[in-house]
């Protein structure tokens, strides 16, 4: 590793614990994991989705994505359904009760991000959203073909 990058490297490594660990109220981070994170996916996917899908698009094994539909189910936030064409698939799909769970939670979150925009200020929230894009675009550009792994690995 180059010498003056380090110094970067372990800063930015140091933010990025933060960010992760952070115990903020923000409450971005419920929709990142869990139960959450795939009834989100499913209410923004719409429509009727396979539990291979939703393993396959959230990086999921199938145990976990079939223990999350359990407890939305129970909650009354998906309903899932023996596909008439093809006995041997269910079909999950959202609930208006998840659906409106959704939307609130995502309103607070709104709600949350305007609090911090207004303190942040525009240019500095403008410069924070053009560096996470960049950071994004740039981190998907470096690591597009290496399947997510450590180098070490």
């Amino acid at each position: 590793m180059d010498e003056n990058n380090s110094v970067l490297v372990a800063k930015l490594f140091e933010q990025l614990k933060e960010l992760y660990f952070s115990r903020s109220p923000l409450g971005f981070e419920e929709f990142l994991r869990g139960e959450m994170k795939v009834l989100s996916y499913i209410c923004l996917e719409g429509g009727e989705l396979l539990p291979g899908q939703l393993a396959s698009s959230l990086e999921m094994t199938g145990g976990r994505i079939a223990g999350i539909l359990r407890s939305l189910e129970k909650k009354g936030y998906i309903t899932r359904r023996t596909d008439e064409l093809d006995r041997r698939r269910v079909l999950v799909s959202i609930t208006e009760s998840g659906s409106r769970y959704i939307v609130s939670r995502s309103e607070a979150l709104e709600t949350r991000l305007d609090m911090l925009v207004t303190a942040m200020g525009r240019d500095n929230t403008i410069k924070l959203i053009d560096s996470l894009s960049l950071f994004v675009r740039t981190s998907e550009s470096v690591f597009e073909n290496d399947g997510g792994t450590c180098p070490d690995e």
